[in-house]
């Protein structure tokens, strides 16, 4: 008998505290949002990491600031790579200084149980593949994998149609690209599989490749005729370039244009929670989306309009990407090796 009802004890316990334990969590998922305002209005302030301009970050957040004119946000700028090494070294510290994170790498904080999971109501406004299933990220902006090409020098017969023409004689020795292009390489190998990828990239590597560092520079070299036609470019930079006049164009047809995800999460340990959950709810909010829309970042809300008709993700082949692909060493390793970067 006595064996019995010890036996039975235990399980109740542990379900009870399960329950507990559940009843917080879904708490934490469900606070409204006067909840949270009477939790920010205590803290007053949040902290914001983010690698966007810094223009664009301090758009943002004076949106957020005059909706909310009880809190204050600092803006911490940085590269990805430095928010999520920043990051990780806190948390080794025992400690964590900052509450909203934005950067293309954040699932290797997410993976360190570093970010908190956070149904953000306006998350229900976002594409499938521009959220994560379990409620850790929402993609802040996208940047769209495509070819670009100097309208001056590429007649529009000529224009390549498909990541394939790129392999045609003619381009050899006239095409530009990132010297750090994992996303896209990693991407192209996952959606076409090992081999066909491979086989293209290889292929890709003897075209006589003129390797500069970071999209925007290519794309202003592109403009000025230095090589006619670059590999990988993002729509947006070349949307600004268009408006100033400049002989650029990018190719709409390719398949698959792979997206490039920039999350915006909140800190597991958060030192202002409630004003975080706020902040990354505004900062993917329509409101917050036109904002970023008018310094040409690209949204994936679909009440958000494109920044140009051509850019409308439902008339385009977009692949969102895995986040976690630009942190897989080997990748980088694998790039560098078949481009003769090593």
């Amino acid at each position: 008998m006595l064996k019995r009802k010890r036996i039975g004890v235990v399980p109740l316990i542990f379900v009870l505290e399960l329950a507990v334990l559940c009843a917080a969590f879904v708490h934490a998922f469900a606070q409204s949002e006067e909840e949270l305002i009477r939790g920010a209005k205590k803290e007053g302030q949040a902290v914001f990491w983010s690698s966007m301009r810094i223009d664009d970050s301090k758009a943002l957040t004076t949106g957020f600031e005059a909706k909310y004119p009880f809190l204050k946000v600092e803006i911490v700028r940085a590269g990805g790579e430095q928010i999520v090494n920043r990051a990780i070294t806190e948390h080794m510290a025992g400690k964590t200084t900052y509450d909203v994170l934005n950067a293309f790498a954040l699932k290797v904080l997410q993976n360190r149980g570093l970010l908190q999971p956070y149904a953000a109501p306006e998350a229900n406004h976002y594409l499938t593949g521009f959220k994560d299933a379990q409620n850790f990220w929402v993609s802040l902006y996208s940047g769209y994998n495509v070819i670009g090409y100097n309208t001056k020098l590429v007649p529009k017969n000529e224009v390549p149609k498909n990541w394939e023409d790129l392999l045609n004689p003619r381009w050899k020795g006239k095409l530009g690209m990132d010297d750090e292009e994992y996303f896209w390489y990693a991407g192209m190998l996952k959606y076409w599989s090992e081999d066909k990828g491979r086989k293209y990239m290889e292929a890709l590597s003897r075209q006589g490749l003129q390797f500069r560092n970071g999209h925007a520079l290519l794309a202003d070299l592109m403009s000025v005729g230095e090589f006619p036609v670059a590999v990988v470019v993002y729509p947006d930079q070349i949307e600004q370039m268009k408006l100033k006049g400049q002989p650029v164009g990018w190719v709409k047809t390719t398949d698959p244009i792979l997206v490039n995800l920039a999350p915006v999460a909140v800190a597991a340990k958060a030192p202002h929670p409630n004003a975080a959950k706020l902040l990354m709810n505004y900062s993917i909010s329509k409101k917050g989306q036109d904002i970023l829309q008018k310094a040409r970042r690209a949204s994936a809300r679909h009440d958000v309009s494109p920044l140009v008709p051509e850019m409308d993700p439902r008339k385009l082949k977009l692949v969102p990407l895995d986040p976690e692909i630009p942190t897989n060493a080997e990748h980088i390793k694998d790039f560098r090796r078949t481009f003769g970067l090593n």
